[in-house]
Order: C-alpha cells, then structure tokens, then sequence
C-alpha cells in the first residue's frame, strides 16, 4: 500500500493526501539526512547548495543542457563540496540533546527544500507531475517561496548559534 492510500483511507482528500504523502516524505527524508551530515557537515551542506549552484549555472557544456544532467552534477557538486571542505572549513552546530537534534533537522530541511527548489524549477510542470502536486510544486518553485528558500540558508546561519574552529 502506498503513502497516498494510506491516507485516503484516513478520510482526507486525494489532493491533500498527496501533499501530506510529500510532507511526510520530505521530513522523513529530512531527518535521516540530518543523521548522515551531523552537527560538523550541516553548516558546509549550507554552503554547498549555494555553490553547486552557481557551477551547474556557470557550467556552459552540451551535456549540462538538459534536466537530468543538471540535477546529476548539482547533487556530485554538492556532495563533493560537503566532502571535501567539511575538512577544512570546521563548524559546527552547537547544542545537545532536543535543541541539537531540532537544528540538525530544520537546518537539513532547508537544504533539502533549496535543493528541491532548484531542481523544480530545470523540469516543466508536466514532468513533475506524476510525483508532485500542484501544491506542492508552487511552494518549491513559485517567485515568492523561491527567495524563500534562496534566505533561508542565511537566516538559518544568522539564528544558529555556531562555533567555528
């Protein structure tokens, strides 16, 4: 049985029961990534959605033309920034216990929604619409939600209190 079922069969719309099955996924995935960056790699990960960014706009060849190939060397630019410079630059996020763990998985959640948000918007609505509502998409790629998550890596590294070694 699927997300989408599941909660169906709770009473709730189709509509909404597939922007629940994205939420539930979204902070699902979320907080198992929050696990795997820890308190060392999130503030990089920050940074590195940033300049995959840039490289995968600045990136002028034949085969970074299409969708696929652009959300491909943005996710390798990102995990190699996140691997290579977690080394060098040495910050981490401080706190223990609940507070630690809640900053972890907002701070994920940010990178993930930035990342969700740039990769959006190189697809059309057509080929995102068997895996994402309408809803949905609006809230990753509309004009408003994109500076949105374009901030909130920096207002997210404004609030956090941070140690840098």
């Amino acid at each position: 049985m699927n997300l989408n079922n599941l909660i169906s069969s709770l009473g709730i719309k189709s509509n909404l029961a597939g922007d629940m099955s994205f939420l539930i996924l979204f902070l699902l995935v979320s907080f198992v990534v929050s696990f795997a960056l820890g308190k060392h790699r999130l503030l990089v990960s920050l940074l590195g959605v940033y300049v995959a960014y840039a490289v995968v706009n600045m990136a002028d060849f034949e085969f970074v033309r299409s969708a696929n190939n652009k959300t491909l060397l943005f996710l390798a630019v990102l995990v190699g920034f996140v691997i290579l410079f977690s080394r060098i630059i040495r910050a981490n996020v401080s706190g223990h216990g609940p507070m630690l763990m809640t900053k972890l998985v907002v701070g994920t959640a940010i990178v993930v929604g930035l990342s969700l948000s740039i990769i959006f918007n190189w697809y059309s609505a057509k080929e995102t619409a068997d895996f994402v509502t309408p809803n949905i998409r609006k809230f990753f790629t509309g004009d408003l939600y994109q500076f949105l998550w374009g901030i909130a890596p920096l207002v997210y590294l404004g609030i956090v209190r941070k140690r840098i070694d």
